[in-house]
């Protein structure tokens, strides 16, 4: 396990590496400690959203959207990608796949 990952980090990197064997493919053990950074952050966005308001007064005075939501959302969208990079579905259907 990489060091430097916090708990959910932590816990996407045994998960995933409980399932697949990523010693021969140091390509796709670095996007997953990119996508356990991304899964720590996320957790460290959520942690402070706790308590604030959804919208809060903009540059005008008018309501806008917490920043902290759009960030939150960008990051889920990113650990998403990145976790689709890895290209887990193609392993699992070699598994199923009979002659």
């Amino acid at each position: 396990m990489p060091k430097g990952l916090d708990y959910q980090g932590k816990k996407l990197w045994t998960e995933i590496t409980r399932i697949y064997d990523l010693s021969a493919e140091p390509h796709k053990r670095r996007l997953l400690r990119d996508a356990c950074e991304m899964a720590d952050l996320i957790d460290t966005l959520d942690k402070a959203m706790v308590g604030k308001p959804l919208t809060v007064k903009g540059s005008m005075g008018q309501q806008v959207i917490n920043p902290l939501v759009s960030q939150v959302q960008q990051a889920r969208e990113a650990l998403a990608r990145q976790l689709s990079r890895l290209n887990f579905a193609d392993a699992e259907e070699d598994d199923y796949e009979t002659d």
